[in-house]
């Protein structure tokens, strides 16, 4: 049966989600989810709107609403006034969140060194740059 390469970017996309699951439930940040995960990585650590956040994820602004919500409450992100653009709200870290922020990056290396110890670094970092190159 052939695999394109959609499938197999999205086999290894869904490996990569659970390995950093997998890395916050050992972690103090435990009750962070995996929806909120992915909003937090969409972030890239950088102040976004919601309808940018729901715009990356693919879901409605309501979800996005609901989980801001949540890691708001949790005081990981705040909602701020947006200084470029009247009535529109920027989501952002806060000192907490950027711990996390820390915490997700260091998770992120531990999986990247067990992968480069499967495929070796070279790979690794051809695989990157591949990923990283203009593709449209």
């Amino acid at each position: 049966m052939a695999v394109n390469l959609k499938q197999l970017l999205l086999a290894r996309s869904d490996w990569f989600a659970r390995e950093i699951m997998s890395g916050v439930r050992r972690s103090e940040y435990a009750y962070i989810t995996p929806a909120q995960s992915r909003l937090l990585a969409h972030m890239g650590g950088k102040p976004t709107s919601m309808s940018e956040l729901a715009r990356r994820l693919a879901i409605s602004r309501q979800a996005v609403h609901k989980t801001v919500a949540e890691l708001v409450r949790r005081g990981i992100l705040e909602i701020r006034d947006d200084p470029e653009r009247r009535n529109a709200k920027l989501v952002v870290y806060t000192e907490r969140g950027r711990q996390v922020n820390r915490a997700g990056a260091q998770i992120i290396d531990r999986v990247e060194e067990r992968i480069a110890a499967r495929i070796g670094r070279e790979r690794l970092a051809e695989l990157k740059a591949l990923l990283s190159a203009e593709w449209g």
